[in-house]
Formats: structure tokens, sequence, C-alpha cells
């Protein structure tokens, strides 16, 4: 896969925007020693070059009422490219799980997912999860605390 060649001026403003995604496109081209439309422009380069992609608030989700963060680990019975494609779309519209990983290794897949209580998440693994297409065993590591947790990219050099 071909990666575009960012100069450090993008760099900079990919910096400032991961940092404060709000900041105003005059508030970012002064703070890059910039002016707006070439800040404009650049931004614009690396939106539609796939560098940039895409703006999303970050939730709270302990004030949403979601107390649980939990890592679980499915088995599915075959790694057969039908079966394993039948789980990954039944697994898109399941809003609980934040992200869903294919892992080398003893596990297929690792999810993370957010409930609202222990047990909410045992309905939610019992009924939802045991229940996708294909799965053979499902484990979960519940978080016990957060130490870091970043959607920060590092920028290369």
């Amino acid at each position: 896969m071909d990666h575009p060649t960012l100069s450090p001026a993008d760099k900079e403003i990919l910096a400032c925007l991961q940092a404060d995604p709000r900041i105003s496109m005059a508030a970012l081209a002064e703070k890059t020693h910039s002016s707006v439309s070439p800040c404009w422009r650049r931004i614009k380069r690396m939106e539609e070059s796939g560098v940039i992609d895409g703006y999303s608030p970050l939730l709270n989700r302990k004030a949403l009422g979601l107390g649980i963060d939990a890592f679980v680990f499915v088995k599915i019975t075959s790694h057969h490219e039908r079966d394993a494609v039948e789980f990954e779309r039944a697994l898109q519209v399941v809003d609980q799980v934040l992200s869903c990983y294919i892992l080398s290794g003893e596990e297929d897949y690792l999810l993370r997912v957010v409930a609202p209580d222990l047990d909410s998440f045992a309905n939610f693994s019992r009924k939802v999860l045991a229940a996708l297409p294909h799965v053979r065993e499902v484990r979960s590591a519940f978080v016990m605390h957060t130490i870091k947790e970043s959607h920060r990219l590092p920028l290369p050099d």
C-alpha cells in the first residue's frame, strides 16, 4: 500500500488536529504559522488520501452508564472463508461491540465490548455473542482500571 508523503506542515496540522479536533480553521492556521486557505487545502488533501479518516466525538462510557469494559476472545467453529464472513457480518450490527480484530495464535477474534453492568454483560454474552454464527467459544476479561487509552497515532518522522 502506498503511503502519502507528509510534509512537516502536514504533520504539524495532524498533531494539532489529534490534540484538538474541534480547533477552528483560523486557530489551526495560526498555530501552524500558515494561512486559512493553504491549511484547508492540506486538510482536504489528507482527507482525500485517507490519512484523515473522519471526525468523531469521544464519548465517556461511564457517563453514559456503561460501567463494564471487557475484552472478549472468540473462537469460531471453522476457518472456512464463508463461515468467517458470516460471523463478521453478523457482528457489524452489534452496538455493544466497539471493535473486533482477527488474531494470530490460539484465539480467532478479540472484541472490545461495553455493557451497563455485569448482569447485562452476562446476558449479552449468553444471548448475543454465543448466538452469533459459527461461535465455538467465548472467553472474557474485564478491564479493572485503564492506565492509558489514546486515539492519537504517532506521526512518522
